[in-house]
C-alpha cells in the first residue's frame, strides 16, 4: 500500500509540472525564414510579439586596423539547446503543405502564379503550415483588404490569399527595396496582388516595354492579365514561344508551356506534344519540391512514395543520399528515426552560424590573439538601456571591449527597455575563445582608422596617394559605412562628387555605384545623409519610433499579465502538490512507525507469555519429583 501511494504521489507532481511546463515549452513555433512581426528581428521562433528588450542585431569585428578587418564580422555560433530550424511534425506539415501548393489544376494557371512568385523570391515564405488560410484572409482583411467568402472558396484564390498574406506580413517590399509599400484599405484581393507583384517585381520597365511592343498597351491589366504577359515573355526570353505565335497563343497554353519550361528547368524530360495532364502535373510538382529542397527527385518515386512513408520521408531519402551517402529504407526507420538520421548526419536543418534576437548565448573563435574587440549591440527599441561587462554604452554604435589573455572568456551584454516604471531586460552571453597567433599588422593606407584622434572632429579621412582628402568618415567607433576595398579605391574618387543613393550605396554624381559600400543597419526612423562637407551621418527621419515601442509595449504587457498569471498559478500548483506529497510520506511513515510498535508490543508480550509458561511448567516438573 506505501508503495502505490508513494507511486500516486510522484505521478501527480510529474503530471503538474508538465502542465506547468506547456505554455512555455510547447507555445513556440518555429519562425519563418523572415520574421513576420518586425523585419531586421531575426528568430529562431515565432511569436505573436517581440520581446521589446531585444537586441535587434549584434555585430562583432575582430580587427577595426585593416581593410579585410573593418569589412568581416566575427562569426556567431548560436548555443541552444534545440540548435535547428524545425522538427519532423513541422517538417511534415510543410512538405505536405508545398504538395498542396505546388500540385497543378488541369488549366495549369497555377503555374503563372507560381512563377511570377518565385521571380521576386518569396515563394518559400509562403508555406505557414500551422497558420490557416482562413486566419490569413482575416489578418488581411484587418489589413483593409477585401477578401470575399467566394475568394476562401476558389482553389485560385486561396492561393492568391497565401501569396498576398506572405508578402504583406513579412513586408517584402521592404526587404527587396529599402522601404515601406502599402496598399490602400479597401482594395480587392485580386487588385492588391496586382499591385504589390507590380511594385516589387522591378520588371515594370522591361514588362511595361514588352507589352506596348506587342499589344499596344500601357497597363498591365488585371491580375490575369499581368500573369499572362509575364509567363508570355519570360517563355519568349526563353525560346518557348516565336515572335509569330506572341499575339496568336491561347492564354492556356501559355501556362502550360511554363510549367513545361519549369519541368526541363529542373532536369526532367517531357514531351511537349504528348504529355498528358497527369505526366504534366506529377513532373511539375517533382520539379516544384526538388527546386524547394535542393534534391534530386523522380517522378515515379514520388508516386510510390505516397504509398509508402509519404513524401516528406522521401524528401528525407534524397537528403540522406546526397549530403550524407547514407540509404536510409522505410522498412526499418520510421519518418520520426529517418527525421533524426538527417537532423544528426546532414546540415539540412542546422540553424545559420548568426544572430537570433530569442538566443542569449553564442560562442565566438578569434583568428588571432587579440587585446580588444570592437562589439555593435543595436537594441530592437532605441530607447533602451545597453550594458556591456556592466557598463552602459550606446547601442547602435561599435565598442572597444577589452580582452585578457585567457583562452576562453565571456562578454555579457544587457538590453533593458524601462517604460511607466516597468523594466524588461534580456541578457545575451558571448564565449570569446581566443586566437593562438599574433594579429597581421595593419595594411589601411587610403583609409586613415581612428577612434577620434584623426581629422578636427575625430574623423577618418579617405586620401588619394598624394594625401588629398577625398571623403571624410566619422570615427570608426561610430556605427558608420566603411568602404570596400580602401586601397584600390581611393585613387579612383579623385575629382568625383560622392553622394549615397536611396539604397545607401555610394555613387557618383551620374549615379553610378562607386562600389558595394558596407553599411552598419539602422535603427527604424533613421537614415544616413552625405552633407556638403563631406561627412556622412546618420539622421532621425522621425519620431514615429518611439510611438511604435509604446503601442507594442502594451500588448507585451497583456501578454505579461497572462503569462504572469500562468506561471504564478502553476508554481502554487507545484508547491501545494509538493507540500501533499511530503504530508502523504509522513502519514505513511507514521503508519509505518505505529504498526511496527504494535507488532513489537504483541512480541514482547508473546515473548513473556512464553516465560511464564516456561516457568509454570519448570515448577510442575519439580512438585513432581
Amino acid at each position: 500500500m506505501k508503495n502505490v501511494i508513494r507511486f500516486l504521489s510522484v505521478f501527480l507532481v510529474a503530471v503538474i509540472l508538465c502542465a506547468a511546463m506547456v505554455p512555455s515549452v510547447f507555445a513556440k513555433d518555429f519562425a519563418p525564414k523572415i520574421n513576420a512581426s518586425n523585419i531586421g528581428v531575426n528568430t529562431q521562433y515565432l511569436y505573436s510579439e517581440n520581446n521589446v528588450s531585444w537586441l535587434r542585431q549584434l555585430t562583432i569585428k575582430e580587427d577595426m586596423l585593416s581593410s579585410s578587418g573593418i569589412l568581416n564580422e566575427a562569426v556567431l555560433h548560436p548555443v541552444t539547446d534545440y540548435p535547428y530550424t524545425t522538427d519532423a511534425p513541422h517538417f511534415k506539415l510543410e512538405v505536405e503543405e508545398c504538395v498542396k501548393t505546388y500540385t497543378l489544376d488541369k488549366e495549369s494557371q497555377k503555374a503563372a502564379y507560381l512563377y511570377v512568385i518565385n521571380q521576386i523570391g518569396a515563394l518559400t515564405l509562403i508555406s505557414e503550415p500551422t497558420t490557416s488560410n482562413e486566419t490569413k484572409a482575416d489578418w488581411l482583411r484587418a489589413q483593409g483588404i477585401i477578401v470575399t467568402e467566394e475568394d476562401e472558396k476558389d482553389a485560385e484564390r486561396v492561393l492568391l490569399i497565401s501569396a498576398l498574406y506572405a508578402l504583406m506580413r513579412n513586408d517584402f517590399y521592404y526587404v527587396i527595396k529599402g522601404e515601406h509599400y502599402t496598399v490602400p484599405a479597401g482594395t480587392p484581393l485580386e487588385e492588391a496582388v496586382v499591385m504589390y507583384l507590380a511594385a516589387i517585381s522591378g520588371h515594370e520597365n522591361t514588362l511595361g516595354s514588352f507589352i506596348l511592343k506587342f499589344f499596344g498597351k500601357n497597363s498591365f491589366g488585371d491580375l490575369e492579365d499581368y500573369l499572362y504577359y509575364t509567363s508570355l515573355m519570360a517563355l519568349y526570353t526563353n525560346g518557348y514561344v516565336s515572335v509569330m505565335e506572341i499575339t496568336t497563343l491561347p492564354r492556356d497554353e501559355v501556362y502550360r508551356r511554363l510549367a513545361i519550361m519549369t519541368i526541363r528547368n529542373y532536369g526532367l524530360a517531357i514531351d511537349s506534344e504528348k504529355a498528358t495532364t497527369e505526366e504534366l502535373q506529377q513532373k511539375y510538382l517533382t520539379a516544384m519540391l526538388g527546386t524547394h529542397y535542393r534534391v534530386s527527385l523522380d517522378p515515379a518515386s514520388l508516386v510510390k512514395s505516397t504509398i509508402n512513408q509519404g513524401i516528406p520521408y522521401y524528401v528525407l531519402q534524397r537528403m540522406a543520399a546526397e549530403d550524407a551517402n547514407m540509404t536510409i529504407s522505410h522498412t526499418r526507420y520510421t519518418y520520426e528515426q529517418c527525421f533524426d538520421y538527417v537532423l544528426k548526419k546532414t546540415q539540412r536543418f542546422d540553424l545559420e552560424k548568426e544572430f537570433f534576437s530569442d538566443i542569449y548565448e553564442y560562442n565566438i573563435y578569434l583568428n588571432s590573439k587579440r587585446e580588444n574587440i570592437s562589439v555593435n549591440p543595436n537594441p530592437l527599441t532605441a530607447t533602451s538601456l545597453i550594458k556591456i561587462n556592466g557598463v552602459a554604452v550606446v547601442g547602435g554604435q561599435y565598442t572597444k571591449v577589452e580582452l585578457t589573455a585567457d583562452a576562453l572568456q565571456a562578454i555579457t551584454i544587457t538590453s533593458t527597455y524601462t517604460v511607466n516604471g516597468k523594466s524588461t531586460t534580456s541578457k545575451y552571453k558571448i564565449n570569446v575563445i581566443q586566437g593562438t597567433t599574433p594579429p597581421p599588422d595593419s595594411d589601411l593606407t587610403g583609409l586613415v582608422p581612428t577612434m577620434g584622434t584623426s581629422g578636427e572632429s575625430g574623423n577618418a579621412l579617405v586620401t588619394d596617394s598624394n594625401g588629398n582628402v577625398l571623403i571624410t568618415v566619422p570615427p570608426l567607433s561610430v556605427a558608420l559605412p566603411y568602404v570596400t576595398g580602401v586601397n584600390g579605391l581611393a585613387s579612383n574618387l579623385a575629382g568625383k562628387v560622392l553622394s549615397l543613393n536611396d539604397k545607401g550605396q555610394l555613387v557618383d554624381q551620374y549615379g553610378n555605384i562607386i562600389s558595394q559600400g558596407t553599411f552598419e543597419t539602422l535603427p527604424e526612423g533613421y537614415k544616413y545623409v552625405l552633407g556638403d562637407d563631406g561627412i556622412i551621418q546618420v539622421v532621425l527621419m522621425n519620431d514615429e519610433e518611439s510611438t511604435t515601442a509604446d503601442s507594442v509595449l502594451s500588448l507585451d504587457d497583456e501578454d505579461g499579465k497572462v503569462r504572469s498569471i500562468i506561471i504564478i498559478g502553476s508554481v502554487v500548483m507545484c508547491i501545494t502538490l509538493i507540500l501533499a506529497l511530503i504530508i502523504t510520506f509522513v502519514i505513511v511513515k507514521k503508519k509505518g512507525n505505529s504498526a511496527d510498535k504494535v507488532k513489537a508490543r504483541r512480541q514482547k508480550e508473546k515473548d513473556k507469555k512464553a516465560k511464564l509458561e516456561a516457568k509454570e511448567a519448570k515448577k510442575a516438573q519439580k512438585k513432581k519429583k
